[in-house]
């Protein structure tokens, strides 16, 4: 008797390798991440003629950001569970390629915002975000 399948799949599903990464050190995984929400934005700025007309526009400071949500398998070290707010991360499993126009390399990425939570049925969760300035060094 065979064993039970893992997965049983239908139809025409990308692959996974198109999919999330967990973001881990060189062997161990430190955040296995569960959702993440890629955004990019420039500050619009509009030029008014004497009519009040919009004549021109001008887009300026371009970033980008990730939003993690994950399970945190490790809080100690220098990890992305265990950052301080405004810390530069060198690296993202999750943005080793070209992103809407932006270069993994350019610039810094700041970590920002970071939250944990904990409950007796489940492992410690973390949502945080970080930005890349690409015209920082």
């Amino acid at each position: 008797m065979a064993a039970v399948e893992a997965i049983i799949q239908y139809g025409n599903i990308p692959s996974s390798a198109l999919g999330l990464k967990n973001e881990s050190n060189a062997t161990t995984p430190e955040l296995l991440v569960q959702s993440l929400t890629i955004s990019a934005t420039r500050e619009e700025k509009e030029y008014r003629n004497a009519d009040g007309n919009v004549f021109a526009l001008q887009y300026r400071n371009p970033t980008i950001s990730f939003a993690f949500d994950g399970y945190i398998t490790t809080k100690s070290g220098d990890n992305l569970a265990n950052k301080s707010p405004g810390e530069t991360v060198a690296a993202l499993a999750n943005f080793t390629s070209d992103t809407f126009g932006f270069i993994p390399t350019d610039g810094i990425m700041v970590y920002m915002d970071p939250s944990r939570s904990e409950t007796n049925e489940e492992i410690a969760k973390t949502t945080f975000t970080v930005k890349q300035y690409p015209f920082v060094s």
